[in-house]
């Protein structure tokens, strides 16, 4: 179905674009590739980071990175979209599924210890932990960082979702062992398909850049050693990158501001995850809580009538036909917060959205209460 107003919009700044472009004229155009992944390692006061064509690719390669590989376990949220755990099969490991706490939305400490202590139990040790900010929000972060450096677990930080949010100061992506960030269409700021991974290991990242580049071998002609994969990210992808990236501080603002719009017109409906002195947002998207299933649905029902684009909050990985039969810690929040969830539309083409927004949303609160 086509929306007259999507979920999270990001337009096409040609004059910027072909401004970028028109700058490498007569360079080679591998070079905006390097200054991409300059610029994001700049912004993120990371020595490495490898630009790749997703993000799922880019969590992919962490695991290879990381030397995981088949019947190794990885502990990762449920709640979380198919991209964080579908890597995890693509090297043949277990995944571990852990529910949301409350607060964040994000994985629950508490189960990410008790989950750790049983397969401890079991002889069995994680070979990484996956953590994820949800909606731009940040996780517990110190909690699971001292549950992992306890047990000697890397920690991979997919920041798909929060590149620009911050945790006790620093920003989501820069606090594991590795980060991913997405670049996706839907993205803050997008290169219209591309992720990136930073790290401060070099190891990390030379391994990432050799599995991403075919895993071809260091000599002067082509040798293959190691299976790899055609992962490194187009010049013109990192090119749309170079354009965007100086918004990023305006686009996550006006992010946090259709939120704020949201959650006063809300106020007592509806229940989101809130920042704290620890925990900024980026408000990647405007994600709510009602009352039940059935307001959910009204809800959304009202919307597409309308031609204005709003989905569910992520179906939990531990009841996906997928992953059904994967090894679960939870305790229901996740399965409740899909029945009640739903994201509203957080980027605009014009105020004028905006506020037809609101006017249906105003409109459908009424028809619940």
């Amino acid at each position: 179905m086509a929306y007259r107003i999507p979920l999270s919009y990001n337009p096409i700044d040609v004059d910027s674009f072909a401004k970028v472009l028109s700058s490498y004229e007569g360079v080679h155009h591998n070079q905006m590739v390097t200054d991409f992944e300059n610029a994001i390692a700049n912004l993120t006061s990371m020595p490495h980071a490898v630009a790749v064509n997703s993000g799922t690719a880019a969590i992919h390669l962490a695991l290879l990175s990381l030397g995981i590989g088949a019947g190794d376990v990885v502990i990762a949220p449920t709640f979380t979209y198919v991209a964080t755990i579908n890597p995890i099969l693509y090297v043949g490991a277990k995944p571990v599924l852990i529910d949301a706490e409350r607060e964040t939305w994000n994985m629950d400490p508490d189960l990410l210890a008790a989950s750790i202590k049983s397969l401890k139990q079991k002889g069995i040790k994680p070979k990484a932990i996956i953590i994820v900010h949800t909606y731009g929000m940040p996780a517990s972060v110190n909690e699971i960082l001292n549950l992992a450096k306890a047990e000697g677990i890397p920690i991979i930080e997919d920041a798909a979702e929060s590149l620009g949010a911050k945790y006790d100061g620093k920003l989501t992506g820069t606090i594991g062992d590795v980060g991913i960030y997405s670049f996706n269409n839907n993205k803050a700021i997008t290169t219209f398909g591309g992720g990136i991974l930073i790290t401060r290991n070099p190891e990390t990242a030379e391994k990432a850049r050799y599995y991403a580049s075919q895993a071809r071998e260091n000599l002067p002609f082509y040798e293959h050693i190691n299976v790899g994969y055609n992962y490194l990210i187009s010049p013109l992808n990192a090119a749309m990158g170079l354009s965007q990236i100086q918004q990023l501080g305006d686009k996550n603002k006006s992010r946090c501001n259709v939120f704020k719009e949201y959650a006063d017109v809300l106020k007592g409906s509806a229940d989101f995850q809130k920042d704290s002195e620890k925990q900024i947002s980026s408000r990647w998207l405007s994600t709510f809580l009602v009352k039940d299933s059935s307001t959910k649905e009204l809800i959304i029902n009202q919307f597409n009538t309308n031609g204005i684009e709003t989905r569910p909050l992520w179906k939990p990985m531990h009841v996906q036909p997928l992953y059904v039969n994967c090894e679960a810690f939870v305790k229901g929040v996740s399965e409740d917060y899909f029945k009640r969830g739903f994201a509203l539309p957080s980027s605009f083409h014009s105020l004028q959205h905006q506020q037809e927004v609101i006017h249906v949303l105003t409109n459908s609160l009424k028809m619940v209460t």
